[in-house]
């Protein structure tokens, strides 16, 4: 009974090893992938890739970046916040080193965008907040609804896709976040009205409601025009297209794939590194997006060369792009703080 009660006491969660299991998954595609490359043969596919096309892929990325933060820009402008194209893409830049320690899709990133925010633009805890919370429904409602659409255009080629349930069971799951992301979004009136009448009045209750309030307000102002709505949302789809298409350019080297299944391919690699596992999801992104690259032709060494030339660009020297921007952003507010007193 005394061992019973124990168990009771535990939450499922805990006493179930999930990430563990999935580190040992992430683990073992990894050196199955490390076993059957040959790193010479690796290597010298990495020396191969012109240096036109590396830099095709740096100012594609250069792009993708520049058009993420008139992404916050504009949000900030419906939201009628008083905001700076620059401070933005410093806050954010903040965001991006935290997302890169901090495993899959956690919340490091968002809260030190938060707190960039706060400190940088004069925004309230809770105006920042929110508008990190709508950004980032936004975008990954969009990733979800390309999801879908990438199982569907997988599912004919993946074993364990071609079970029409295992099919349907993950088609559910991405409708129900869907449909979850949408609610936070659009139906944040009654999200709110329900959040206060709960019988909740401690510290953490109180700032929970007063934030919930907030929400609801800001995002009735962009739902007020909903052209706003549409063209975020539209945004983030071309944002997200951007990197198939820096896909398509590096397996195009190599051989020749159809570009609607290397969409597919980069949205469910990008879906499988949200698992907390390691930090930027580390691993997880490379093992699945060689695999998947695997059956549609490339040998390991050009699959694994590929995911990691894809993921530098897109990852790493977004990294390294924003540890630049912050740097540039501390020498100007030295400069303007000796010379005139103020950052």
């Amino acid at each position: 009974m005394k061992r019973i009660s124990e168990l009771q006491k535990k939450p499922l969660f805990k006493t179930f090893p999930f990430k563990t299991i999935l580190a040992v998954l992430a683990t073992g595609m990894l050196a199955y992938l490390l076993a059957k490359t040959d790193l010479k043969l690796l290597w010298a596919h990495l020396r191969q890739l012109p240096l036109p096309i590396m830099l095709l892929l740096i100012a594609l990325q250069l792009l993708t970046q520049l058009a993420l933060n008139y992404q916050w820009y504009r949000l900030c402008k419906s939201l009628n916040m008083k905001t700076s194209f620059f401070r933005l893409l410093v806050a954010n830049s903040y965001g991006v080193i935290a997302d890169a320690i901090t495993p899959g899709e956690k919340v490091g990133g968002e809260v030190v965008r938060v707190v960039q925010l706060k400190r940088m633009l004069g925004y309230g805890t809770g105006q920042s907040a929110s508008l990190t919370a709508i950004q980032k429904s936004i975008s990954i409602f969009a990733l979800v609804l390309l999801n879908i659409a990438a199982l569907a255009a997988l599912s004919g080629r993946i074993g364990f896709l071609q079970a029409a349930a295992a099919k349907t069971v993950l088609i559910l799951i991405l409708a129900a976040l869907a449909l979850f992301l949408l609610s936070m979004v659009f139906y944040t009136d009654k999200i709110n009205s329900f959040m206060q009448r709960l019988p909740f009045n401690g510290k953490t209750a109180r700032g929970i409601k007063k934030w919930m309030m907030g929400f609801a307000s800001d995002t009735k102002q962009i739902s007020s025009q909903p052209k706003r709505w549409i063209f975020q949302l539209l945004l983030s789809f071309g944002i997200w297209a951007l990197f198939p298409m820096k896909l398509f350019i590096l397996v195009s080297q190599y051989t020749v794939v159809n570009i609607f299944v290397l969409y597919a391919v980069t949205f469910i690699s990008y879906f499988a590194a949200m698992i907390p596992i390691l930090p930027g999801g580390l691993g997880t992104f490379e093992g699945t997006m060689s695999g998947l690259l695997l059956v549609y032709g490339l040998t390991p060494e050009e699959a694994v060369a590929v995911s990691l030339v894809f993921r530098f660009v897109t990852f790493w020297f977004v990294v390294l792009l924003s540890a630049a921007v912050i740097l540039l952003w501390k020498l100007l507010s030295y400069i303007r703080k000796k010379e005139y007193g103020f950052e």
